[in-house]
């Protein structure tokens, strides 16, 4: 036994204290929790002893809540430090951090807590803790808590604040391009020298003003003014017949003339350019990689206006992120060309085959390029790399959806079974696999147990809501896209999803405005584009719709379903000499599409070119022997041409 006096006790009481905290900070410093979690306990009790200690009180409380955080038992994190949150920067980060991980209840009281304390005056004596934040943290957490109460406007301002602060804050950078909002990479990175060698020391961090720039609209259709885009992550979701807004294309392709118009294709059975969906691979248009080029750290920027300015950075490293950040800027704007390009153009070859985060983005962008064949090259490189992942496979598992490849799905998810059988990523998998064996409702099954598992995860509810949408129940399919847009507002393909939806129930004003709505989150999308002009058409305003229609040509010269909505317009208009360019132009892209001959057939036809007329209704025929009878009605017409 010991025996002290009673100042002795308190000097003692103090020294284990100390000892404790050390304990403490070096288990959670190993990951050993459970020797923390034990440790911490005992402190908190130790400390209560003490008189007039409460800076120790709450510096205790922290560490325990802390351990609590790392373990995964938020709530009880919360509880701990929940008394504090008021006085105490640091038990106000705790209880931010857990309420990222909680749900919308905890959200509110979180960010007002640190709303009060983030002053420079509330970073004092942070230091002396294990985990404590530096300023830049705070204003991340903080701007992700804003994310979730749906306060963009607010969120943006504390991630910019975050960035300004430390630039290598990666999580605020992709908060940010994920928001929609611009980001100035080259005048974020070009300024870096180092990374602050304390975080938790106090000394500002070298301020980047003018990171965040003005939103803009890539492109105007006269007569609209769309919303200011904002945007969104994640990537298409497709199915070939149904997927990613849904309809066979027979629908949105065939004609949508308005009362009193000819359409000479009405009946015709469907071809392979009508089975083509949207998104998908939109008449297999091929995509270009570029070749790549040495990274070095110097690096042109190629401006709007044409002009090539060079950026210097500081090291290496300073380039690589630039390219890094530009091309998930650039991804994120759904501009995948250009991400590819810098990409392969200023990343070494190292980081390009060896960095699964670089990987991961290529393959999802040659995906929405629909360059299915390369995308899967970079999926399979992934795997190989990281055998046991688990993220972004939901986006795999749609791909090897879209290619037919039912061994190489079904492959999947046995190793994500094997994995985790509680990812939401896993239930994807399978449900894609039952989708594609045409068993819808063992897939919708499997795509509700990934949103149960994760009820924020919102491609699992788009992905139910195109597979319901393909056995024509609309309402269900319509709360499951709405169910998304919950999740994620900006989530394109459900937009995408409930237009369909309402075009097939004839409900062509709200299909324009989900089309559009869709549209305005990704606005060079073609087959969004051209969406909104087939809800155009229905709702009689052809004029506009032609207008719609000519920019996504113009934004995609060779896209086949944008020249043949166009074509098959003009040719409704009675504008046959444009017309005619459009499918001669048709042919030469989609050269084994019947229904692209018949129609150009019958407008020879119209225009008194028999000869021509005779050859396209042929082809026509061999090409699509099941519309034989339509054909074969159409070349006897055309022989009592005089």
């Amino acid at each position: 036994m010991f025996r002290v006096g009673s100042g002795g006790l308190v000097r003692a009481l103090d020294g284990n204290c100390e000892r404790l905290k050390a304990m403490v900070e070096r288990c959670i410093e190993h990951n050993n929790l459970a020797s923390a979690e034990f440790l911490a306990e005992l402190l908190c009790a130790e400390v209560q002893k003490l008189e007039g200690a409460e800076r120790e009180l709450i510096g205790a409380a922290y560490l325990y809540g802390l351990v609590l955080y790392f373990k995964g038992d938020f709530k009880s994190a919360q509880a701990v430090v929940r008394p504090y949150r008021a006085e105490n920067l640091l038990c106000a980060y705790v209880l931010a951090r857990s309420a990222l991980r909680l749900e919308r209840q905890a959200w509110d009281e979180a960010a007002r807590s640190l709303e009060l304390l983030l002053d420079i005056s509330a970073f004092q004596n942070t230091e002396a803790y294990y985990g404590a934040p530096d300023e830049a943290t705070i204003h991340s957490v903080l701007g992700h808590l804003y994310s979730k109460m749906g306060k963009l406007k607010e969120s943006s301002v504390a991630h910019s604040r975050a960035l300004e602060l430390d630039p290598y804050l990666w999580e605020s950078f992709i908060a940010l391009c994920d928001m929609g909002t611009s980001v100035k990479v080259g005048q974020l990175f070009k300024t870096s020298s180092a990374v602050p060698k304390n975080l938790n020391s106090q000394v500002p961090a070298r301020k980047r003003s003018g990171v965040i720039a003005k939103p803009h609209t890539p492109f105007k259709i006269p007569g609209f003014d769309p919303k200011k885009r904002t945007t969104l992550p994640h990537l298409p979701l497709s199915n070939p017949k149904q997927r990613i807004g849904g309809a066979h294309t027979n629908t949105m392709l065939k004609s949508t003339n308005g009362a009193g118009a000819t359409t000479p294709h009405s009946s015709l059975p469907k071809s392979r350019l009508l089975a083509t969906p949207p998104f998908k691979s939109a008449l297999h248009e091929k995509s270009v990689t570029p070749e790549r080029g040495p990274a070095t750290t110097r690096v042109n920027n190629v401006a709007n206006s044409g002009n090539t300015r060079t950026l210097e950075f500081a090291s290496e490293l300073e380039a690589q992120l630039y390219a890094l950040a530009k091309s998930y800027k650039a991804a994120s704007r759904f501009d995948c060309y250009k991400a590819v390009r810098i990409l392969n153009e200023e990343l070494p070859r190292h980081i390009l085959a060896g960095m699964p985060w670089v990987l991961a983005l290529l393959g999802k962008l040659h995906f929405e390029l629909v360059n299915y064949e390369m995308s899967k090259k970079y999926f399979s490189s992934l795997r190989e790399l990281q055998p046991f992942r688990v993220s972004d496979m939901e986006v795999y598992s749609t791909l090897l959806w879209h290619l037919n490849d039912s061994t190489g799905l079904s492959y999947l998810c046995h190793e994500l079974l094997e994995v985790s059988r509680t990812a939401p990523q896993t239930w994807c998998c399978i449900g894609n696999l039952f989708s594609l064996q045409k068993d819808h409702e063992e897939s919708t099954k499997a795509f509700q147990r990934s949103t149960q598992i994760d009820p924020h995860f919102t491609y699992a509810y788009t992905l139910q809501g195109h597979e319901y949408s393909s056995n024509d129940a609309f309402d269900t399919a319509m709360n499951c896209y709405r169910k998304a847009l919950a999740s994620n507002p900006n989530h394109y393909n459900a937009y995408y999803g409930l237009g369909m939806c309402c075009l097939k129930l004839g409900q062509y004003e709200e299909c324009f405005l989900h089309f559009e709505r869709a549209r305005s989150i990704n606005p060079v999308n073609v087959i969004l584009i051209c969406c909104c002009g087939v809800a155009l058409e229905k709702l009689s305003h052809r004029e506009k719709a032609l207008q719609y229609y000519d920019l996504a040509c113009e934004l995609q010269p060779t896209s086949s379903l944008a020249l043949f909505k166009r074509a098959q317009l003009l040719l409704s208009m009675g504008k046959y000499n444009l017309a005619l360019e459009n499918f001669e132009r048709l042919v030469t892209i989609a050269p084994d599409e019947a229904t692209i001959h018949f129609l150009l057939g019958q407008l020879y036809q119209i225009m008194g070119r028999k000869q021509d007329a005779v050859k396209e209704l042929t082809i026509a025929m061999n090409l699509d022997p099941k519309g034989s009878q339509l054909i074969q009605n159409a070349l006897e017409k055309c022989h009592l041409m005089d």
